[in-house]
């Protein structure tokens, strides 16, 4: 009998805790905690992403490569030779200092980095779990340069954290993914073939695995929000465990904000499913544009280089993407979250250093009209993209080629001018309308701002 068969044996024949000590383990207080969001994330406007982990030594997809329907054949690592990445991720180059200052210059307000993605690979020396820097870099912290960079330049810092965990298999459990079904993780999404995702076991059954793994994502998230001093942002990822299980979520909320008062939280805390009872914003808009004004503080997440961590020197969406969905949504009141897959060695590839010079350069003019500013009222009274602040508008023509603006129940200003040039744009009122046109040019390859003052 090989080693793993032995544990294996081994972990089947060992109890699982009993629901008295879990709970009194677990500390239960289920009061509710909800607060009001913190004013620094609507004024912050414009975070980055970052997708970081051992996928990157193969430039393959964070986590979901491990499934054989993810991509293409040539993508799928089947699990123990994903596992094995661990051994080969060694970042030597790692600087965030030169990641975080380009962003700075780009205008970014808030990062936010994946300190453990669905895999299970945290990016920090956990005492929780088997599967982490402790075991595979030497004990080497990633997260703590990280958050000192971000301090150092400015920006509030965020941590992404996975509460699913497609590694974990401690003695006592079924198998590796459990509860899902197929532990070689041939269907990222089963449901969709009509197959079933998840164990064919009682959900009392199920319950009492969840609170031991529960007990697990507790203390790996106390050690993120007491281990590197005040954290501004925790971004969960949702749990990948059947409806109905009691995920202790009023809980964990209040054992959050216990250990962070001041923290924002965004809304995947739960079960994936359509309903999210807990978080402070609204993230449902990932990769795509919300077709009507969110109600809610809301923010976009969306890949830009070919997937969500490093995939290789693949192209990237142009800078007039990325400036254009920031406007998008700033105009609607919410924020834009780009993401970027730093390299294995700790390097950003140099296409991510174009993007940002290039927004630094559009900042110079444009920064003014997405930071601090409220939704103004398009497209309701405004054809283009518009934010406000006092008695000014913020324009934003976007469109290669419209080069006019139609406003309505508007005064007439007293001034318009173009913020990249200092031009003064034209303006032709009448009953019912006014209409703002850009000086000659050609067509507009970034967005044009026009500030008009009431």
């Amino acid at each position: 009998m090989n080693r793993r068969s032995f544990l294996k044996g081994l972990a089947a024949t060992l109890p699982l805790a009993s629901p008295e000590a879990l709970a009194a383990r677990r500390g239960v207080d289920t009061s509710p905690s909800h607060r009001p969001i913190q004013p620094w994330l609507h004024q912050a406007g414009l975070g980055l992403f970052l997708h970081w982990g051992i996928s990157s030594v193969a430039g393959i997809e964070l986590s979901w490569d491990m499934y054989q329907d993810s991509g293409k054949p040539n993508l799928y690592w089947p699990p123990e030779k994903y596992d094995a990445l661990a051994d080969q991720f060694n970042p030597q180059k790692y600087d965030p200092d030169l990641w975080l200052d380009a962003a700075v210059r780009a205008g970014f307000k808030y990062g936010i980095l994946t300190t453990r993605h669905h895999d299970g690979y945290a990016l920090w020396p956990s005492e929780f779990g088997g599967f982490s820097t402790r075991q595979h870099l030497q004990g080497r912290d990633l997260i703590q340069p990280f958050v000192d960079s971000c301090r150092k330049h400015g920006l509030k810092v965020g941590l992404y954290y996975s509460p699913t965990d497609w590694h974990y298999n401690p003695p006592g459990w079924p198998h590796r993914a459990f509860p899902r079904r197929d532990p070689e993780m041939r269907h990222s999404h089963p449901q969709k073939l009509g197959i079933a995702k998840f164990v064919d076991m009682p959900l009392p059954e199920v319950q009492k695995y969840f609170d031991q793994f529960y007990l697990y994502v507790k203390d790996q998230v106390g050690e993120l929000l007491t281990r590197y001093g005040k954290i501004d942002l925790l971004w969960w990822d949702g749990y990948d465990w059947p409806e109905g299980i009691d995920i202790h979520g009023e809980e964990m909320e209040r054992y959050v904000r216990q250990l962070q008062p001041d923290i924002v939280e965004n809304d995947r805390d739960f079960i994936w499913g359509p309903r999210k009872p807990f978080g402070d914003y609204n993230t449902d808009y990932e990769n795509k544009n919300p077709s009507k004004p969110p109600t809610d503080p809301w923010e976009q997440c969306e890949m830009m280089c070919g997937g969500w961590s490093y995939r290789g020197e693949v192209p990237c969406k142009p800078l007039s993407h990325l400036i254009g969905r920031l406007v998008r949504n700033r105009a609607w009141g919410g924020n834009y979250l780009p993401d970027f897959g730093p390299r294995p060695d700790g390097t950003m590839s140099p296409s991510y250093y174009a993007i940002c010079n290039g927004m630094a350069a559009w900042m110079n003019y444009g920064g003014v009209s997405i930071f601090n500013v409220d939704a103004g009222p398009y497209p309701e009274r405004c054809d283009v993209p518009v934010t406000r602040k006092e008695n000014v508008w913020y324009l934003h023509f976007i469109s290669a080629n419209q080069r006019s603006a139609t406003l309505t129940s508007v005064g007439e200003p007293k001034s318009a001018r173009v913020l990249r040039t200092g031009e003064s744009a034209v303006w032709k009122k009448d009953a019912q309308r006014l209409i703002v046109t850009l000086p000659p040019g050609g067509p507009i390859e970034l967005a044009e701002v026009v500030e008009v003052v009431w």
